[in-house]
């Protein structure tokens, strides 16, 4: 490589691993690797770089790329170009400016439509059929540097985050390989972005509170959305935070109230009821933020029993146009909160005992806060002209109090309600993101200042 250009490959995350390997299996090796530095291992997704540089043979430093220790390891190397490949944090203008080829960078939507945020949980949550990664040249405004190509791919209808990191992975790998002499050389194909620009906003750990009022297929997509490597959708039952990690719809089980659980008929199998009558049966949980699951073996969902609606205090802390599946943004949408089977029964109208007195009141569960986390090259406000990194962190335990999941307890319901009116009304529909610079998105959605939390 001794007369060839050199590069630096940026890349905190496993969504990147692939192309790394990829790269040096086809005679590319990177003069350098920057991954992130050990304060962002909270970040989902997060891949510790040094044992596989190691293993290559390659040059690595964990470090920020605004630092002083990138700028001297650049030029120490002679790096002319810089290739980010999933990345929660910013690429600097004074650092690209400095490299003779400047930087390119994946993004896993079809540019100019998904610039932004989020980019594999939201193609999940806006059904789409179908999506791109996109290798593009850094610079201007977020996302909107030229595109060197796309690699197109079908989505399942059934497809999960996972399994979409993992096909993301690999195509960005495809596409550095054919395209890397190129780039090298400043050869490369090169268009500007043409067509209608959408930017996805970012979403937070909070954004994940399921609507269990919703249709159980739009409940399906918010966890299939936010699975492994991401958050999770959550629910709350008592005081313990439940996260779905996976499940599915049944048929031909008789559902309950939203919110409610419900014995499937297969042995010690539950599912909870969504709003129009789907049963959503969870195959893997966690409680708080425990270890994984199997729901049949936790005592504590016997079937009569309630999630709770989104608390007060949550709705506030996410001030913005609901998604399908996700808990509203105002106090139309109501859950009961954990009852006991008798208790159900006698909160039905007409029942002896139905009202106010049936049960002591709990106060609602603190909010689990979180913020999120910039990407790449500009100043922007999901990762701005960068490689779209998968960013998301893990939420603080939700602690109830003295509530012990091995002793099976649940915990004391709310006043139980006079029967469970349909307040569903129509279906929220998914607010869609106007092309800018983070700022100008559709009403209640709010760009805010990104943190480590985002879910890249």
């Amino acid at each position: 490589m001794s007369d060839r250009r050199r590069y630096c490959y940026a890349s905190g995350l496993g969504l990147g691993v692939p192309a790394l390997e990829e790269l040096c299996a086809r005679g590319f090796p990177p003069g350098l690797v920057v991954s992130h530095p050990a304060e962002l291992a909270h970040c989902s997704g997060y891949h510790d770089y040094g044992a596989l540089a190691d293993r290559l043979g390659l040059p690595h430093l964990r470090a920020a790329l605004d630092s002083g220790e990138v700028r001297e390891a650049l030029t120490f190397h002679g790096i002319d170009l810089m290739v980010v490949a999933g990345w929660s944090g910013t690429v600097p203008e004074e650092v690209l400016s400095s490299l003779a080829l400047g930087g390119v960078g994946l993004h896993p939507a079809p540019l100019p439509v998904g610039r932004g945020r989020a980019p594999i949980p939201w193609t999940i949550l806006r059904d789409m059929r179908s999506s791109a990664v996109t290798l593009f040249h850094i610079e201007g405004e977020e996302h909107s540097g030229d595109i060197v190509d796309q690699a197109w791919f079908d989505v399942a209808p059934d497809a999960t985050a996972a399994g979409l990191y993992e096909r993301v992975g690999l195509l960005q790998a495809e596409l550095l390989v054919r395209h890397m002499e190129g780039l090298l050389e400043g050869t490369a194909p090169r268009r500007p972005q043409s067509g209608h620009a959408s930017v996805w906003p970012r979403r937070r750990p909070s954004d994940g509170h399921l609507d269990l009022t919703a249709s159980g297929s739009d409940v399906d997509r918010m966890v299939r959305a936010l699975a492994e490597p991401y958050p999770g959708a959550f629910a709350m039952f008592g005081s313990a935070r439940i996260t779905l990690c996976s499940g599915r719809l049944v048929g031909g089980v008789a559902g309950g109230a939203p919110g409610q659980v419900v014995a499937t008929g297969r042995g010690r199998e539950w599912g909870i009821t969504c709003g129009d009558g789907a049963v959503f049966v969870p195959e893997v949980l966690r409680v708080d933020e425990g270890v994984r699951a199997r729901p049949t073996s936790l005592a504590m969902f016997r079937p009569g029993t309630f999630f709770e609606a989104p608390s007060q205090h949550m709705l506030e802390g996410t001030r913005r146009a609901p998604l399908p599946g996700q808990a509203p943004s105002g106090p139309n949408r109501v859950v009961p909160a954990a009852r006991t089977a008798p208790e159900a029964r006698a909160a039905e109208p007409g029942v002896p005992g139905a009202g106010e007195g049936g049960a002591r009141s709990r106060a609602p569960a603190p909010e689990e806060g979180a913020s999120g986390a910039n990407v790449s090259g500009a100043p922007d406000a999901s990762g701005t002209s960068g490689a779209a990194g998968e960013a998301g962190a893990e939420v603080p335990e939700a602690r109830g109090s003295e509530q012990r999941v091995s002793e099976g307890r649940v915990p004391e319901a709310q006043a139980p309600q006079a029967g469970v009116p349909d307040t569903r009304g129509p279906e929220p529909q998914t607010p869609e993101a106007q092309a800018g610079d983070g700022t100008d998105l559709a009403p209640g959605i709010m760009a805010g200042d990104p943190g480590p939390a985002d879910q890249r």
